[in-house]
């Protein structure tokens, strides 16, 4: 049985409506509705191997990327669970090449969605770790149908950004702008628990999460940056070791409950970064400062960045504050010894 005490996600989300009397009760319900969205993904994942679901399509995203069937199946369900609610105005997808309506919304709505439905997808087939990312920011078209406008705002204006980890349990991280708050689904009974409240990032630097097989393709700061990890000439990086599994939302989770860096430059094929500002940096950066890191760019601030389109791409350094500002004295110019 589930204690009489635990506070489901549905029970936190109205505790947290009350500290703003003002509030109609449209935010609250959209992320109910993104919740929904993840259990219905999280039944398709947990029997991928018996749906015939395994495998690509044999068609690309619009980034050019093979996409997987639960790439479908997830993108499909998570523009399917705003239809019928007047809750988002429009939704994003990084499976789409243009934002979607969301007819219900029009009038109403004010609030638009942004989302990647199904992160670490060529992972899927070896059962490793993957998830959801979404993001929420209020309309700044007033009036009409939403425009390219509404989505291209720095990520300072979001108001909740959050995702789920399919993998030996299914959790729901998000932040409202007041914390970071993890919630575990209970699968028998169906509710996401809070089990991880207040969640903090680790003063500690337990992991460099980072595909280190493109350190020949990396500038020189960044080669300087993790060779100095690497040394293990302070105390702090006595015992940190190298992560990493290829699902964002897996490396970060990884890193948000044990403490570390989480590192996707730009190279020499990707000059401009791999990751998408809208979709995966800008929620994530979101939730890292909330917990008490950052997240950059090289030199700037990734919540700071404003999009000039809807799948920009960045570099995204993120994780524990002192690593943050250490690679950016590095991609700055500034060659910091290391301390004895």
């Amino acid at each position: 049985m589930i204690p009489i005490e635990c506070e489901t996600i549905e029970s936190h989300i109205v505790k947290e409506q009350l500290f703003h009397p003002q509030a109609r009760g449209d935010f609250s319900a959209l992320l109910r509705r993104i919740a929904l969205g993840v259990k219905f993904i999280e039944v398709r994942v947990q029997k991928a191997g018996l749906l015939e679901v395994l495998g690509n399509v044999g068609s690309h995203n619009v980034q050019g990327e093979e996409q997987q069937k639960l790439d479908v199946l997830a993108n499909i369900t998570m523009q399917a669970i705003f239809q019928g609610v007047g809750y988002a105005a429009a939704v994003a997808s990084e499976e789409e090449d243009d934002f979607v309506l969301i007819p219900k919304g029009l009038a109403e709505g004010r609030y638009i969605v942004a989302f990647d439905p199904l992160d670490g997808s060529s992972n899927i087939d070896a059962n490793v770790s993957i998830g959801t990312i979404f993001s929420i920011y209020r309309r700044v078209t007033v009036t009409g149908q939403p425009t390219l406008e509404d989505f291209l705002q720095p990520g300072l204006n979001q108001v909740a950004a959050g995702y789920a980890i399919y993998g030996s349990s299914t959790m729901f991280v998000y932040t409202a702008g007041n914390g970071v708050h993890g919630f575990t689904l209970d699968r028998e009974f169906g509710e996401f628990i809070l089990s991880n409240p207040n969640i903090k990032l680790p003063e500690i630097c337990r992991v460099f999460s980072a595909n280190d097989m493109n350190y020949p393709l990396w500038d020189e700061p960044t080669r300087q940056f993790v060779d100095h990890l690497r040394r293990r000439q302070e105390k702090r990086y006595e015992k940190t070791t190298s992560r990493y599994i290829g699902s964002m939302v897996a490396d970060v989770h990884r890193n948000l409950l044990y403490g570390g860096i989480f590192l996707y430059p730009s190279d020499k094929k990707n000059k401009n970064g791999k990751l998408r500002l809208l979709f995966e940096a800008n929620p994530m950066a979101f939730l890292i400062e909330q917990a008490g890191g950052a997240a950059t760019d090289g030199l700037r601030r990734i919540l700071e960045i404003k999009p000039d389109s809807l799948h920009q791409r960045v570099p995204v350094i993120l994780g524990n504050k002192e690593e943050v500002e250490l690679y950016k004295k590095y991609a700055m110019g500034e060659h910091p010894s290391p301390k004895s």
